[in-house]
C-alpha cells in the first residue's frame, strides 16, 4: 500500500471517530445574546447614524474657519450697444463678439461675531449627546435582552417542572378512580382529583404561552432566535450600590441618558452665543483675479485684480435676528426642564427598582419557607396515610400544594434575578457589568460589544 494512500486512511479515521464523538453545542450564554443584540439592532444602528449625522454637523459647523475659493468661467457669443461701440463703428453703432471671461475668488472669514466658534461647540456638544445616546439606547436594548432571556429559562424550567408533576397527579387519579371502582372511596375524591388536573393543565397552558411571547421578544431584541442550551446567569452583588440614595446620586451624575439631555441643554445654551453673533458686522478677506476678452469693437480687454478686506453687516429690520435669538433662549430653558424632567424620572425609576428588589427578596425568602413548611406537611401526611389517618385525596392536596410552593419559589428567584438586572439597568451600569465595551468617547466611534477573554 502506497505510503499517501495510507497516510490519507489514518486521516480519513480519525476524521470519523471525531464526528462520532458526541458534540457539545455553544452555550447560549446571557453574554452572548447581549452581544449580538447590541451588535445588530435596529435601534443601536439607528442611534450610531444619529452619532454619524452629528459629526458630519460639527465637521460642517467649523468650515467657515476655512477659505472659501469661487472659481467662474463663461464663453460664448455677444451682442453690446454701448459708448465704446458707437465709437468705433459708424453704421450702426452697435457690435457683435465671440466673449471669453474667467474668475478666481478666495475668502477667509476674519471676524463674525464668535457666531463660528459657538456653532461648532454647539456641534460638539451634539455630538457628545449622540454619543451617549448610543450608549443608553444600548443600555435599555440591554435589560430587554436581559428580562427576555431570563423570562424564556423561567417559563422553560416551569414548564418541566409542571408536566414532571403532571404525571404524579396522574398516578394520584388512577388510584382514587381505582377505589372509587372498588367502593373505597367517595366520588367526590375522584372529582376533587380530576379538579386539581385541569388546573395543573391550566397553569401549564398560561406558562406556555408565557414562553412563546419570551421567545418572540427575545428573537427580536437579539436579531435571531435562541441557540441552545441556555445558562443562568450569576450576578454579583457587589455590583449592585447596597445603599438607594447612593445609587441615585452616583445615577444623576453618570447615567447616560441624562447626560444626554444635559449635553444638548449645553449645545442650545451654545446656540444663543451664536445667534448673537449675528448682531455683529462680518469681516473677511479677499484675493480675487478676474479676466475677460472681447473684441475692441464691443469693449476690449479686462484684467481686474484685488486685495480686499471686505465688511458686510447685515441686520432684520423687521427683527428676524432678535427672534431667533429668543428662540434660542426658550429651547435652552425647554432642554433643561427636561433634563430636570428626566433626572426626576430616572430617580423614581432606581427607588421603584430597589422597592421591587427588596420586595423580591422577601418574596423569594417566604416562598422558601413555604416550601420547607409543605414538606414537612406532605412527610407527615404520608405517615398519617400509611396509618389510614388522612386519606390518598389529602395526600394529593398536600403534594400538590407543596409543587405549587416549589413553584413559588421557581418564580420568586428568577423575579429577584429580574429585579437586580432591573436596577444595574436603571442606574446605567448594566453593560459595565456585563463587561461589555461601551461607546469610543475619543475617536467617535461605538466599539463591538466584547466580553474580556
Amino acid at each position: 500500500m502506497a505510503p499517501r494512500f495510507s497516510a490519507f486512511l489514518l486521516c480519513a479515521a480519525v476524521v470519523a471517530v471525531y464526528a462520532a464523538l458526541p458534540q457539545t453545542a455553544r452555550a447560549e450564554t446571557l453574554l452572548n445574546a447581549v452581544e449580538d443584540a447590541l451588535n445588530q439592532h435596529p435601534s443601536v444602528q439607528a442611534a450610531l447614524a444619529g452619532r454619524d449625522i452629528a459629526k458630519a454637523q460639527r465637521r460642517e459647523a467649523a468650515s467657515p474657519y476655512y477659505p472659501e475659493l469661487n472659481v467662474n468661467a463663461a464663453t460664448g457669443r455677444v451682442y453690446a450697444d454701448n459708448s465704446t461701440s458707437r465709437g468705433l463703428t459708424v453704421d450702426r453703432g452697435a457690435g457683435y463678439s465671440w466673449s471669453a471671461e474667467g474668475g478666481i475668488t478666495m475668502r477667509q472669514m476674519l471676524f463674525d461675531g464668535m457666531e463660528t466658534g459657538n456653532r461648532v461647540d454647539a456641534a460638539k456638544a451634539m455630538l457628545d449627546s449622540a454619543n451617549m445616546n448610543v450608549i443608553d439606547v444600548r443600555e435599555n436594548l440591554g435589560l430587554r435582552v436581559v428580562l427576555a432571556y431570563l423570562e424564556v429559562l423561567r417559563t422553560r424550567e416551569a414548564v418541566t417542572l409542571l408536566r414532571e408533576h403532571g404525571k404524579k397527579i396522574a398516578d394520584y387519579r388512577t388510584r382514587i378512580e381505582s377505589m372509587v371502582e372498588q367502593g373505597a372511596a367517595d366520588e367526590s375524591m375522584a372529582v376533587q382529583a380530576h379538579d386539581i388536573q385541569n388546573q395543573l393543565d391550566g397553569t401549564i397552558a398560561d406558562v406556555e404561552g408565557q414562553q412563546k411571547k419570551a421567545m418572540a421578544e427575545y428573537a427580536e431584541a437579539v436579531g435571531r432566535p435562541i441557540a441552545e442550551p441556555l445558562e443562568r446567569p450569576v450576578i454579583d452583588p457587589a455590583a449592585i450600590t447596597a445603599d438607594e440614595n447612593q445609587a441615585v446620586a452616583r445615577a444623576r451624575a453618570e447615567h447616560p441618558a441624562l447626560h444626554v439631555a444635559n449635553l444638548r441643554g449645553v449645545a442650545a445654551y451654545e446656540g444663543i452665543r451664536a445667534e448673537k453673533g449675528t448682531l455683529y458686522p462680518d469681516l473677511s478677506g479677499e484675493l480675487s483675479m478676474y479676466k475677460k476678452d472681447i473684441d475692441d469693437l464691443i469693449g476690449g480687454e479686462v484684467i481686474d485684480n484685488r486685495a480686499l478686506i471686505r465688511m458686510n453687516w447685515d441686520f432684520s429690520m423687521g427683527g428676524a435676528q432678535l427672534a431667533r435669538i429668543k428662540q434660542s433662549v426658550h429651547r435652552e430653558a425647554e432642554a433643561q426642564a427636561q433634563a430636570q424632567d428626566l433626572a426626576g424620572k430616572i430617580e423614581r425609576e432606581i427607588r421603584k427598582s430597589y422597592a421591587e428588589l427588596d420586595a423580591a427578596k422577601k418574596r423569594l425568602d417566604v416562598s422558601r419557607d413555604r416550601v420547607t413548611v409543605s414538606s414537612n406537611l406532605v412527610r407527615t401526611y404520608e405517615v398519617q396515610f400509611e396509618a389510614a389517618k388522612v386519606t390518598l385525596l389529602n395526600l394529593l392536596q398536600a403534594e400538590n400544594t407543596n409543587f405549587n410552593a416549589k413553584l413559588g419559589v421557581l418564580n420568586a428567584d428568577y423575579r429577584h434575578l429580574a429585579a437586580q438586572y432591573s436596577v444595574l439597568a436603571n442606574t446605567g451600569t448594566l453593560q459595565k457589568t456585563l463587561n461589555i465595551a461601551a461607546v469610543d468617547m475619543a475617536n467617535n466611534t461605538a466599539a463591538p460589544a466584547t466580553a474580556p477573554q
